[in-house]
């Protein structure tokens, strides 16, 4: 056994998300994960095409000029190749992870986080002109994620991964309170661009409004079925 694999094998196996799952051949995830696949191809042609970045990117005075779209494409841009590397590795494991538990909420979970995070930055950050990343984002999917193990992990009444889970979180909630209070971003090399903390608190709050969103879905057919 190597290191990756006792890794895997010491994760917790929830309903549909446990990374031994997420590890079966790529065939399963494209179905299963449809759309976090299709943002992830769209990211990759962006970084590869400049001009298509230019074109996407969340540009505040195209957005007034009548380019919406440019709310929702903007956090598939980035700024370098360092940037899309962790942006994307971070957004395809949590996507994957998130749709998977609600293929039909996720959509919905995922535009509302791309416009959400958006018009914060438009509002909170109004020296800012262009925006790019998943990080937002990737907070926001990581709350979710998080949210949504603690609650299996109870469920299956296992203090072990219970504990393990409310540890991530209490570590996720100090990271932002320390973004918050210092203006600084924890684990990025901002080389070429300034990070945005506002981006990864917004995400973090539609992360955790669409965790409760998720846990209403789920109790309501038991419910029905007594």
């Amino acid at each position: 056994m190597n290191a990756g694999e006792s890794i895997l094998t010491t994760l917790p196996q929830t309903s549909g998300t446990s990374f031994q799952s997420m590890c079966r051949p790529g065939s399963v995830w494209l179905r299963q994960a449809p759309v976090t696949w299709l943002a992830s191809a769209v990211a990759i042609a962006a970084f590869a095409f400049p001009s298509l970045t230019a074109a996407l990117q969340l540009d505040f005075a195209a957005v007034d000029a009548g380019q919406w779209w440019r709310l929702l494409t903007g956090h598939l841009t980035h700024f370098g190749g360092g940037h899309l590397f962790w942006d994307l590795l971070m957004y395809v494991v949590l996507g994957a992870a998130c749709e998977r538990q609600h293929p039909r909420l996720y959509p919905i979970a995922l535009t509302a986080m791309a416009l959400g995070i958006s018009a914060t930055i438009a509002l909170t950050c109004q020296d800012v002109t262009n925006y790019r990343g998943l990080s937002g984002i990737d907070t926001g999917l990581f709350v979710w994620f998080i949210a949504n193990q603690i609650r299996q992990s109870l469920a299956d009444r296992d203090r072990t991964f219970t504990t393990f889970w409310t540890a991530a979180g209490v570590l996720l909630l100090a990271k932002l309170l320390y973004e918050f209070i210092t203006g600084e971003i924890l684990f990025v090399n901002a080389e070429g661009f300034i990070p945005l903390v506002e981006s990864h608190l917004s995400g973090a709050v539609f992360g955790a409004i669409f965790a409760g969103v998720g846990f209403v879905l789920d109790a309501w057919p038991r419910q029905e079925r007594r």
